[in-house]
């Protein structure tokens, strides 16, 4: 297995678009960071940013979350204090952390600075495998050593920070001793021996490094990996912390291939989303706009929708909140219904079956996705749902003569389906069309 030890080696920089990209976005940071007295040597910065910069190769991989990077600096202090101070000099808004003694940094936006994650340098151990680490302040080394991954080892103080901003073309990493050469062969490799047992989490965080940078387990972290799913080490997890794993497989730009590789190494098994439609499912998530707000919600209709279990049962396990259950039942029943999928519904049809959820966006936008074919009709059928004209409503029908009841509650139905259908365009259509056909209506339900 890897060594826990560090060191520190002098490399080039490519001159990738990430590269060049990052010292913008650290040339914006570094002198608002200097300006609080923060050492140049006494601070690292660490995580996705270095290893990026340091990769040559283009992985298409791109963070539709954000603008720009997250900065992430470890410090051999206290960073909720660092934070605090930079708050008060800078402004922004200051989220602390204080039961792990970190802190994000959100800079005002005249600033036009990303944010900037401020850790508390750690060693971290695991009173129970699945649980929250218990830490006591580290070193360097410590915070190192307690990373997920060989190439998340990456680190560089300020100063190599600062040389980078101004034009270096190398700059000193301090690292894991395989770090580097795993960068360069692009290998996902644990650090020792029980990384997956103490934290299960990190076998979905596998999968997603693997697949955004174009990587592989390494073999003997691939046998560590499947001992722990054999082991049904996620089981230690709290349901909610498995949530956000697949939700962050959700944001990823490769997420058919994140949500198919974990499915094809046993981690949705036990969730209950496998099954005969499952795989359809997945290929969906993969249409999903990038810039879409509502990913993940509709990232777990399409997955709960197709899943051999039903929704609730998935989504209990998983904590979902009860909404998203009942949305992921109701888009289920559609998805059953085979007239959905040859396309060939009139509009009038299309509206009956989908008038109960006209007005949730989310449950039709997850449709478009699954059945493409209707993805125009559905815009369509939103933009009748949105319709801010006057409609005929309950007290109209009394106002025509109605009592309330069976027929006039069918009545209001059958309009809502005809004006999602595009066949009633006003509300002077709806009062003829009430005074054509509501009497057949009154007879059949008498």
């Amino acid at each position: 297995m890897a060594q826990p030890a560090t060191v520190s080696t002098r490399v080039g920089i490519p001159n990738t678009p990430a590269a060049r990209n990052i010292r913008v976005q650290l040339g914006r940071v570094l002198p608002l960071l200097k300006e609080i007295g923060l050492s140049p040597t006494a601070v690292r910065l660490v995580g996705g940013l270095p290893r990026a910069l340091l990769t040559a190769r283009d992985t298409g991989y791109r963070v539709p979350r954000h603008e720009g990077l997250d900065v992430d600096l470890v410090m051999e202090f206290d960073a909720v204090t660092a934070g605090m101070r930079l708050q008060e000099i800078h402004g922004g808004a200051l989220t602390a952390h204080r039961q792990f003694a970190n802190a994000t940094w959100h800079p005002p936006k005249h600033l036009s600075a990303p944010p900037v994650d401020l850790i508390s340098a750690r060693s971290e151990s695991y009173p129970q495998p699945g649980q929250l680490p218990e830490w006591v302040s580290g070193s360097f080394a410590d915070d190192c050593h307690r990373r997920d991954f060989t190439v998340n080892t990456l680190a560089l103080d300020l100063e190599a920070a600062a040389d980078l901003c101004a034009g270096a073309s190398q700059c000193l990493v301090h690292h894991h001793p395989l770090a580097l050469e795993d960068l360069e062969q692009g290998i996902i490799r644990v650090l020792h021996a029980g990384s997956f047992v103490d934290d299960p989490t990190r076998l979905f965080r596998a999968v997603r490094y693997e697949q955004r940078l174009g990587f592989r387990i390494s073999g003997q972290t691939m046998d560590l990996f499947r001992s722990a799913v054999a082991g049904n080490c996620p089981a230690t997890v709290s349901g909610t912390r498995i949530r956000h794993e697949v939700e962050l497989a959700f944001l990823e730009s490769h997420v058919t291939a994140v949500l198919n590789r974990l499915a094809h190494l046993g981690l949705l098994v036990e969730m209950g989303l496998t099954g005969s439609r499952a795989e359809e499912g997945r290929e969906a998530c993969g249409r999903m706009s990038e810039v879409d707000d509502s990913r993940i919600g509709m990232g777990w209709l399409l997955l709960l929708g197709t899943a051999e279990v039903e929704p609730s049962t998935a989504g209990q396990a998983l904590s979902l909140p009860p909404r998203m259950q009942a949305r992921a039942k109701a888009f289920r029943l559609l998805l059953q219904d085979p007239a959905l999928s040859n396309g060939a519904l009139s509009d009038l049809a299309l509206a009956r079956r989908l008038g109960s959820v006209s007005r949730d966006s989310l449950v039709l936008r997850s449709l478009q996705v699954y059945f493409p074919h209707l993805h125009i009709r559905i815009n369509q059928l939103m933009a009748r749902a949105a319709d801010p004209r006057p409609r005929l409503d309950g007290r109209d029908l009394i106002q025509l003569g109605y009592t309330p009841g069976r027929t006039l509650g069918r009545v209001l139905e059958e309009l809502q389906v005809l004006r999602l259908a595009g066949k009633l365009r006003s509300i002077e259509d709806e009062r003829a069309w009430v005074r054509a056909h509501g009497p057949e209506m009154q007879a059949a339900t008498e």
